[in-house]
């Protein structure tokens, strides 16, 4: 999954060339992993350099490494749906990031540790155990195990930090498809309105006699959709996307946009069966009540916000 955090390590003065047949990124996702891949192949370049480390173990890790490389040139609409590559390639990452606690002297990790701790607290509750469970005094005095308390920490942390990725992106997709469900939806009412001259689902105005049902369902579609936007236009303006790549700001305000046309054309709906005590006499009236009923779309889509920033907490928090 997309980490927010990258792991530190040494780093050799001279960054090593980029392995033969990578590719140029081309999505925010694949940029972030190409900046991770050169950094652990740096990193594998200096625990290397230190000659107190097995070559075949570093062969083994970069050989690993090298299978991210495969899927930092595919992108499609079914990949970016799915988030296959992404996965891999995180998890891989992960994976060797664990794998080289082992190469690390206990002083090394003694110095990486807070760095460790500090990435992890933001996905780990503060009195976690593997976030806490470490004392200098008596861990560089049992190298083994303070390896694995270290690891241990790694593979929670990476556990809790792929399982809030694909949370979003889950929250992202549920997101889009009721928009597009939405936007389907309306395209069809002035479809069938225009097809149809016994249905009628808005009653015109004195002042809109003659003008077509179809295209009066049209321009209360727009109405709601101008009073969406600018009942969200606060909340787009001021939400934060944690630094992730799904763009979850974004999908929200197109939910809300998507959302306000339907609740618009419902809402005179009410007005015109009576169930709403209001006069809509002139056209200037049914627009009006169109943009507030289309503002009101902040009721419908409260659920998609109140996720979105529960979610974005971890990331976004101070």
């Amino acid at each position: 999954m997309i980490d927010q955090e990258t792991q530190p390590g040494t780093t050799p003065e001279t960054p090593p060339p980029a392995p033969a047949g990578s590719t140029v990124p081309t999505a925010v996702w694949q940029v972030r992993v190409r900046t991770k891949l050169d950094d652990l192949y740096q990193q594998l370049s200096g625990l290397e350099a230190g000659g107190t480390v097995n070559p075949d173990r570093v062969a083994a890790l970069r050989a690993q490494l090298s299978g991210v490389e495969s899927v930092l040139g595919r992108s499609g609409m079914v990949e970016w749906l799915r988030g296959g590559n992404l996965e891999y390639a995180w998890q891989t990452i992960h994976s060797v990031e664990r794998a080289m606690v082992g190469l690390r002297t206990p002083e090394e990790l003694l110095g990486l540790l807070p760095a460790y701790q500090s990435a992890a607290a933001q996905f780990l509750k503060a009195d976690d155990t593997v976030l806490t469970d470490f004392d200098a005094s008596t861990d560089a005095a049992a190298p083994a195990r303070f390896q694995a308390k270290v690891q241990a920490l790694l593979l929670r942390y990476h556990s809790a930090s792929d399982e809030f990725h694909e949370s979003v992106r889950r929250l992202r997709n549920r997101m889009l498809g009721l928009s597009m469900f939405a936007l389907i939806a309306e395209v069809l009412m002035v479809l069938v309105q225009w097809r149809s001259r016994d249905v009628q689902l808005l009653k015109a105005p004195t002042d809109a006699a003659g003008v077509p049902a179809w295209r009066l369902l049209f321009f209360v579609l727009i109405a709601g959709a101008l009073g969406a936007f600018i009942s969200a236009l606060p909340s787009m303006i001021t939400s934060r996307s944690g630094g992730l790549p799904y763009k979850l700001p974004f999908q929200q305000g197109l939910l809300k946009l998507a959302i306000g046309p339907l609740v618009a054309v419902v809402g005179i709906m009410l007005v015109i069966g009576g169930l709403v005590e209001t006069t809509v006499n002139s056209t200037a009236a049914l627009l009006g009540v169109a943009i507030v009923f289309g503002a009101g779309q902040q009721a419908v889509t409260a659920f998609a916000d109140r996720r979105a920033s529960e979610l974005l907490t971890p990331v976004t928090k101070d």
